[in-house]
């Protein structure tokens, strides 16, 4: 009988926070110039006053994800990122993986019964665009394919390519 249960969950296309692919919905800042795909069953929770991004929630799970867009002094994007790792060490979390890159980066912390990702992408104007979504550690391997598609989907608007420094 669960083994039925389970083909049903799979071939019904029910997996947990990765839905449908047409379940997930785009979320555009036009003050950076990026954009990234928003899960199913995150609701928006609240805009930026000042159009640096968005704040959603998932009441189904408790996960919550923020989006937003920086200028780092100087540019220095590799910088911005050590910084912002330096401040979820100062709030707490356990950084258990970072890969910084002069274009990308990817880190990931723990804290008590929670974890974090968050994906940053360098911009064209010298900006920068970061998501970060914790969720309950016990939901892990449920988000990882979520926290593909995100890390994916986040990307310069059209027309921008930057290059990594030289």
């Amino acid at each position: 009988m669960r083994r039925a249960f389970f083909a049903f969950l799979l071939l019904t296309g029910f997996v947990g926070p990765a839905a449908a692919d047409d379940d997930w919905h785009p979320y555009a800042n036009p003050r950076f110039g990026y954009t990234i795909d928003i899960p199913p069953g995150f609701e928006l929770s609240r805009k930026a006053d000042n159009g640096d991004g968005a704040s959603f929630r998932a009441d189904d799970t408790g996960a919550t994800l923020m989006v937003f867009g920086t200028h780092p002094l100087d540019g220095d994007f590799e910088t911005d990122v050590a910084e912002r790792i330096g401040y979820e060490k100062q709030d707490g979390w356990r950084i258990i993986f970072s890969r910084v890159t002069p274009v990308w980066a990817s880190f990931s912390g723990a804290r008590e019964s929670d974890v974090f990702y968050a994906r940053a992408i360098a911009l064209c104007d010298g900006s920068a665009a970061y998501f970060r979504l914790q969720y309950r550690k016990s939901k892990l391997t449920s988000f990882d394919g979520v926290i593909s598609r995100m890390a994916e989907a986040l990307r310069p608007s059209e027309g921008c390519h930057p290059a990594a420094p030289d």
